[in-house]
């Protein structure tokens, strides 16, 4: 999966080098095509911010002031699964769920 990336860092398709031969198999496309019906909507970028660069350049500067930066840690949560495809369609069931 890729995530949405902010308007500075969108590239041009021409700079993309894409294989010409490409397979994918029934399940990946209905997939796919579930994850796209479900979550499109109008793409505004404007509504999302580059939090993870002006965080880093919050410590940045703090550190360059001598103070002791405060960084938050993550909490990873568990997977039910380590199947990728069916965390993928458990998403799915729960976002429709909602």
């Amino acid at each position: 999966m890729t995530r949405i990336r902010f308007a500075q860092q969108i590239r041009d398709q021409e700079e993309l080098k894409l294989d010409d031969k490409i397979s994918v198999s029934d399940k990946e496309l209905k997939m796919g095509l579930a994850l796209i019906e479900q979550y499109a909507e109008p793409l505004d970028l404007s509504k999302y911010k580059d939090e993870y660069h002006t965080e880093l350049m919050n410590i940045i500067e703090q550190k360059a002031k001598g103070k002791r930066p405060t960084i938050k840690k993550l909490k990873p949560k568990a997977a039910k699964s380590d199947d990728l495809y069916d965390q993928l369609m458990s998403s799915l069931t729960a976002k429709k769920g909602a």
